[in-house]
């Protein structure tokens, strides 16, 4: 039986398992061997990298910290995991001492070349890049993942029934490390409603108490919607805004113009995505103070 060439990622955010296209097309190409993917759930790889021409098989698998008590637990259960695949080569693109336990315990077994990169860098982009290097790889600095458009007959209908234009509104991220003051929110949606006929808002649980008394036919939550539906809205609104996160970077793939909230001093890693030129960027504390700039350019 042939070997297999895999990558492990243990990030589970929906803008870093796109950050890792370059990556993966880089092993690819190396190797000229399709990559099986080890992702966590959250990060959606099984729909963003369907019929993605450099995977071959999606696992999806729980590389999340555990409680104290569960580690030994978790690190069998990965093993385990991991156990039944024939592996010739495993690049591993975290840092948890606990992972590469299980990693080398399976090693010892399998025999396969492991490798792994101290994080230098808390850039994703930059450490994946040098990560590269290190192996003697050439980085293809391609970040056009072709995510699938084509949604159900079903959703598309439903999708049919609302009112154009479309904005999409975006206040999640995976840490929701950017809080956006409540009455810039409202205000920014109201201001939206005068201009579209329907608002996407996209949101995590602790942002939904900002704006859950509006009830408009205009507003709608995407709570209810896939990764693929989402990038299927985004596709088909004029205008993104929101916080620096999987949907800006989907936005960015997608050719459209961004408004995207930053905090303070953050580097806006995602400038090496296509269509940079399309994003104006915001940083949040200023607008706290003063939000009349960004209300007028809406």
């Amino acid at each position: 039986m042939k070997k297999e060439i895999a990558i492990i990622i243990p990030h589970k955010g929906l803008g870093d398992i796109i950050f890792h296209h370059s990556f993966i097309k880089s092993i690819y190409k190396k190797h000229n061997k399709k990559i099986i993917l080890f992702a966590n759930k959250s990060t959606q790889a099984n729909l963003i990298y369907n019929k993605n021409k450099y995977i071959k098989k999606i696992v999806i698998i729980d590389l999340k910290r555990p409680n104290i008590f569960f580690y030994l637990f978790k690190m069998i259960k990965i093993f385990l995991q991991l156990y039944s695949y024939k592996l010739d080569i495993i690049y591993y693109t975290g840092h948890s001492k606990w992972h590469k336990i299980a990693f080398r315990s399976l090693s010892l077994i399998h025999n396969f070349k492991f490798y792994y990169l101290k994080n230098s860098s808390k850039y994703i982009i930059n450490f994946l890049t040098l990560f590269l290097n290190k192996r003697g790889i050439e980085d293809s600095f391609d970040f056009n993942l072709n995510i699938p458009t084509i949604v159900d007959s079903k959703i598309l209908s439903n999708f049919n029934k609302f009112k154009k234009p479309w904005v999409f509104l975006s206040i999640d991220t995976s840490e929701n490390q950017i809080q956006i003051p409540k009455n810039l929110l409202n205000k920014i949606i109201l201001k939206l409603k005068m201009k579209y006929g329907s608002i996407f808002i996209n949101t995590s649980i602790k942002n939904q108490n900002k704006f859950f008394l509006i009830k408009d036919d205009k507003v709608i939550r995407t709570s209810k919607f896939n990764i693929i539906e989402i990038n299927y809205i985004i596709k088909n609104s004029k205008l993104f805004i929101g916080n620096e996160s999987g949907p800006a970077i989907l936005a960015s793939l997608l050719c459209k113009k961004s408004l995207i909230f930053l905090n303070k001093n953050i580097v806006p890693e995602s400038i090496m995505m296509p269509n940079a030129n399309l994003r104006k960027y915001f940083q949040i504390n200023k607008l706290r103070h003063n939000h009349k700039y960004f209300l007028n350019i809406l």
